[in-house]
């Protein structure tokens, strides 16, 4: 029997807050429920709710969910909603743990429904609520998640990286050896130099998953909820544009139209072309210095 491993047991949790273990117990039974009834469909998260039926908590889980991703929701969400006049809220984290080979995060339940393509104001409210999220600055000066991990973002293939890299250095040794790599396919692999951009804007949040289902309308104020942190890092600003460039979801191409922050880096195409140049070959290992890979997880 695996043991529960607790990363965040936040104090502000409700009154008389679950445990994990009990948490488990209930996340069995409405994952049940769930599946029976949305036959075949791929079940993320369940609503938690007390003896009355209310809802106390939304459970995300899965053998992708990562202590990492609710380490960065957790700090996100302290930073945000203690500011009244943000354009967006962060539902608070109140427990994460592992069990077996899957991560849980229990957060806030929100109430609302998903911004609707067909309205300016949602787009824009949405907009509005990812340029205030690009201006959180890094606590430090590592690349990724809070408290160290793989980076999740469209320049890497499968969308995670094969390494945690200890410093923007590295990770600019790897973007650039990648794209002088490029160099095999017929195009110029140029370089990037991320010094000046990180010295003036230091690292930023960079919201990479921007699918309308990871926005919500808050029911109660009409507020932008930001749901999903699963591929939200602190990086440098060109790899928020490069994540742009890089996408073809619809919403997203909406959102662009609408952001032109963080600044604009004359290195965000060359993160884009390095990212290219690592689709032919599948892997991210692909000009990963070799120093690094001692630290693959």
């Amino acid at each position: 029997m695996p043991s529960i491993k607790v990363d965040i047991d936040a104090p502000n949790k409700p009154p008389n807050f679950p445990s994990a273990d009990e948490i488990l117990q209930q996340w069995r039974e409405r994952l049940r429920l769930a599946e029976a009834a949305n036959p075949g469909e791929h079940i993320r998260g369940v609503l938690l709710v007390d003896g009355s039926g209310a809802p106390y908590a939304w459970l995300k889980f899965g053998p992708t969910v990562t202590m990492a991703e609710g380490r960065t929701q957790h700090f996100v969400a302290q930073l945000v909603n203690s500011d009244a006049a943000a354009p967006v809220r962060v539902p608070y984290v109140y427990l994460t743990f592992e069990f077996g080979l899957r991560g849980f995060i229990v957060m806030e339940f929100v109430d609302g429904a998903a911004p609707a393509y067909e309205s300016e104001r949602d787009v824009a409210d949405a907009a509005a609520a990812v340029r205030y999220l690009t201006g959180i600055r890094a606590p430090n000066s590592v690349p990724g998640p809070i408290g160290g991990g793989l980076i999740r973002h469209p320049f890497f293939q499968d969308r995670e990286s094969a390494v945690a890299y200890p410093s923007v250095d590295w990770l600019q040794l790897h973007v650039n050896r990648a794209s002088i790599l490029r160099l095999a396919y017929g195009r110029a692999g140029g370089s990037v130099d991320f010094s000046a951009e990180v010295e003036a804007h230091g690292l930023r949040l960079c919201p990479a998953d921007l699918n309308r289902e990871n926005f919500m309308k808050d029911s109660t104020g009409g507020k932008i909820v930001v749901l999903d942190f699963g591929a939200t890092c602190f990086l440098p600003v060109s790899f928020f544009r490069s994540a742009f460039d890089i996408s073809a979801d619809h919403f997203t191409m909406l959102l662009c139209s609408q952001i032109t922050e963080p600044p604009e880096s004359r290195n965000s195409e060359g993160v884009t072309r390095a990212s290219y140049a690592l689709v032919p070959r599948g892997s991210n290992w692909f000009g990963l210095p070799k120093e690094l890979k001692p630290l693959s997880k």
